[in-house]
């Protein structure tokens, strides 16, 4: 399906639905829409703030979008203003909401992150989306996640005075946090990374938390905790409090971790624009943050690690520079494309319950 902009026809518009991932970590939203050649992917910090006030000039980032809420299925919504992502972090550093701080905030604001991640991507006219998400916690939170997220909504993205857009949002299904990442493994190509027939055990190295899972044959969880420490926020944060990495910005604070994730993710190691690098800072803290979690998974799963076939690592700490050759000296396998691995295989959750309608 090519979701490639800008004009099409109402009418086909309406009828194009679109299957989508949508997995909303506590860290960053992983936004997966259609398949093949039209695939568009979308990640966008998990953080959000109420613009209250005329803005100077239009905001834009890939990392972030802006809407405004004229009227649909959200009443409390109406006539209200919003920066997600990046956005929100450059509106307001300090004061922003970040779905860190509370496991229900993910809940909450998934309408607004969706919304927010509508708002990177090239205009359309009618978006007609059929959502599969995750949640940490599918027995709390499934029924406010489909009450906040579903129905119409029509919006302008950029600025409250652009043309609208009519935002149709069928959620489908709200699975457990993994799922996703378990299909992505079993149908991957050219050879699948699990064994279906066989019991799999699963690390999930997410932002906030670290959760080994244990799955029977074909996928149904046996067991699944979260374990008492954090997950890559702890490793972000030691950074920022690293003696060095404080001494050398002066001010006596800690560092900013979301410079620290983008110095990270780019294989830069450098600090925003200053001139300071920090990946020895970096390996210092990674070896004993990787290994003490790896530690607390692997008890956590003991009983069940003579009778699996796979042991298994996703999530974005699954991906951090330098760790492949820790995962296998741990016996586990960092799965590739770690950090999209959930919502990829959400989007095909969805693609696969499109045509039979659920």
């Amino acid at each position: 399906m090519i979701l490639m902009q800008p004009k099409k026809a109402a009418n086909e518009q309406t009828s194009s639905i679109i299957a989508t991932g949508v997995d909303t970590g506590a860290g960053l939203l992983k936004f997966v829409l259609g398949s093949g050649q039209g695939q568009q992917r979308v990640r966008i910090p998990a953080k959000l703030v109420e613009v209250r006030e005329e803005l100077h000039d239009e905001l834009t980032s890939e990392e972030g979008g802006h809407f405004f809420y004229h009227e649909g299925s959200r009443e409390d919504l109406k006539n209200r203003e919003f920066f997600t992502g990046s956005l929100a972090a450059w509106k307001a550093p300090t004061s922003h909401i970040k779905l860190s701080d509370n496991p229900a905030l993910k809940a909450e604001y998934v309408l607004h992150m969706c919304l927010g991640a509508l708002a990177t991507l090239p205009y359309r006219e009618t978006w007609n989306l059929y959502l599969v998400l995750s949640s940490h916690n599918t027995q709390v939170f499934r029924d406010l996640v489909i009450e906040k997220s579903s129905g119409s909504h029509i919006v302008s993205f950029g600025s409250k005075d652009n043309p609208k857009s009519k935002v149709f949002l069928t959620v489908s299904l709200v699975v457990p946090e993994g799922a996703g990442s378990y299909g992505y493994c079993a149908s991957y190509k050219p050879e699948p990374l699990i064994d279906r027939a066989g019991q799999v055990i699963s690390i999930d190295y997410g932002t906030s938390t670290c959760i080994p899972t244990v799955f029977a044959p074909n996928g149904k969880i046996i067991h699944r905790a979260v374990l008492p420490v954090g997950g890559c926020i702890d490793l972000l944060e030691a950074i920022a409090q690293d003696v060095e990495l404080v001494k050398f910005l002066g001010t006596g604070r800690a560092g900013d971790t979301e410079i620290i994730r983008q110095g990270i993710e780019n294989r830069s190691f450098r600090y925003g624009t200053r001139n300071f690098q920090f990946q020895q800072i970096y390996l210092k803290h990674l070896k004993p943050w990787l290994e003490d979690r790896s530690r607390l998974a692997r008890a956590e799963v003991e009983e069940w690690r003579d009778a699996a076939q796979s042991i298994v690592a996703w999530g974005g700490g699954a991906a951090l520079p330098f760790t492949k050759e820790m995962f296998e000296k741990l016996g586990i396998q960092p799965v590739p494309e770690a950090c999209w691995a959930n919502s990829l295989g959400l989007q095909k959750i969805a693609e696969a319950r499109l045509p039979m309608g659920k």
